[in-house]
């Protein structure tokens, strides 16, 4: 049976050799898996890696090194449920656990994610009156209906296009951590031995950076832009080549915006709060250039981000209700779906446009995604190991490994954040 799997799962070696290897092929297969590991940079993620290279400096570097075989894990695991039952994760719950768990899952994961699009809105519009000393609030209309408008009025193929290119402007932040000419040293040490501090602050930042890492709305973005996709199991070895090459990048770029706020920021004690703060924090310290690449790389982040969490919420919130949904659906075949992805784009306009502070629904919706993040993965590694729902293609052993070790550390981070706090913590 096992054998059998694994025919279907990997090319011949015939297909192989016909096929391009390296790049090339990672260039051929990029889908979901690449624009998921874009879209887990997104404006709120680049200020929550940007706080903490501020406050922590190479600290929490480590974590990252960590959680990228996690993700990889874990997003596959997504992948493999939108594979093999062509349902979105959602729709998964209810229909096994049931709505008592599937509605507080979705309720929290849904207010996680508006709060992600008031502050990614807020975030590219600060960057765009640092750019042009324009306002902000003059931007965040305009960039919603250009955002809104591709989402709701284009189709998935047009839609993961658009996305793939945004996906390159991450390149900048590369940039940026050479700019910032770091001590080499310091960050490969920091990297492979862990230099924990055990504090409310440090645990914080360790909770929102595995939160904005393994992000929830991912997970329902995955599983069903596989079904969008139409990658059938007999294609899983694609899919995982692309879910790999799109967490490897994504954890990259997340290690060099902490590489280029902890060598600059952080050495000078300089704090920042958003990610506009820290782009144009690095002037005096990495040039005029290291500011406007990070602030190009912020605008990418967010015109990729708010369309997946728009339509992450559009799954989530469709599939726990039985609605019909799907970026291939007309909008008249599918209200429900469509109308939510409207709403929650207006909801974060609302966040944005009001006096809520966007820092902190920022940085703590990034620490609610951490604190529910275990729950939806240890369910989601139930979910691929049943034997009933996913047949022979159940979940394999690395895949179970990998997804309870996601849900193990993303645990402990919580509860280390609750001691500190409960106990007083510096």
């Amino acid at each position: 049976m096992a054998a059998d799997r694994q025919s279907q799962e990997l090319p011949t070696d015939k297909q192989s050799a016909e096929e391009p290897r390296g790049l090339a092929r990672i260039l051929r297969i990029a889908g979901p898996g690449v624009i998921t590991g874009g879209a887990d940079n997104d404006p709120a993620g680049i200020a929550t890696y940007s706080t903490i290279g501020a406050s922590t400096g190479f600290g929490q570097l480590w974590l990252l090194l960590v959680s990228t075989p996690l993700l990889i894990a874990v997003q596959g695991t997504a992948a493999r449920l939108g594979d093999v039952t062509k349902l979105g994760l959602a729709e998964l719950i209810r229909s096994q656990f049931g709505r008592k768990i599937a509605f507080p899952v979705a309720l929290l994961a849904v207010v996680a994610n508006i709060a992600t699009i008031g502050a990614d809105l807020v975030a590219m519009a600060a960057v765009l009156q640092l750019l042009t000393h324009v306002k902000l609030l003059y931007f965040i209309v305009p960039l919603i209906v250009v955002m809104g408008y591709i989402t709701i009025f284009q189709d998935f193929k047009t839609v993961e296009k658009l996305m793939l290119w945004l996906v390159v402007v991450f390149l900048t932040y590369v940039v940026a951590g050479f700019l910032s000419h770091p001590d080499w040293g310091k960050v490969l040490t920091s990297t492979v031995i862990p230099p924990i501090t055990p504090s409310i602050s440090y645990f914080t930042g360790a909770v929102a950076l595995l939160g904005t890492t393994i992000t929830p709305y991912l997970f329902y973005w995955q599983t069903a832009a596989e079904r969008e996709e139409r990658r059938g199991v007999e294609q899983m070895s694609d899919t995982y080549t692309d879910i790999a090459s799109g967490m490897v990048f994504s954890n990259l770029i997340a290690y060099f915006i902490i590489i280029s706020t902890a060598s600059t920021l952080y050495l000078h004690h300089k704090s920042v709060q958003t990610a506009a703060d820290a782009a144009r924090a690095l002037q005096p310290f990495a040039g005029h250039f290291a500011t406007i690449i990070f602030s190009i790389g912020i605008l990418g982040s967010g015109l990729l981000a708010i369309p997946v969490l728009s339509i992450s919420t559009g799954y989530i919130v469709s599939g726990t209700l039985g609605w019909r949904m799907g970026l291939g659906r007309q909008a008249y075949t599918a209200p429900g779906f469509y109308t939510v992805i409207a709403l929650a784009m207006l909801a974060g306009v609302e966040l944005a446009i009001t006096g809520i502070n966007p820092i902190k629904a920022l940085f703590y919706s990034q620490v609610l995604d951490g604190l529910i993040a275990p729950i939806i993965v240890a369910l989601m590694v139930v979910l691929a190991s049943r034997k009933a729902l996913m047949g022979v293609y159940v979940s394999s052993r690395w895949e179970k490994i990998g997804g309870w070790a996601g849900v193990l550390v993303l645990t402990l981070a919580d509860c280390a954040l609750l001691y500190s706090i409960v106990t007083g913590g510096g």
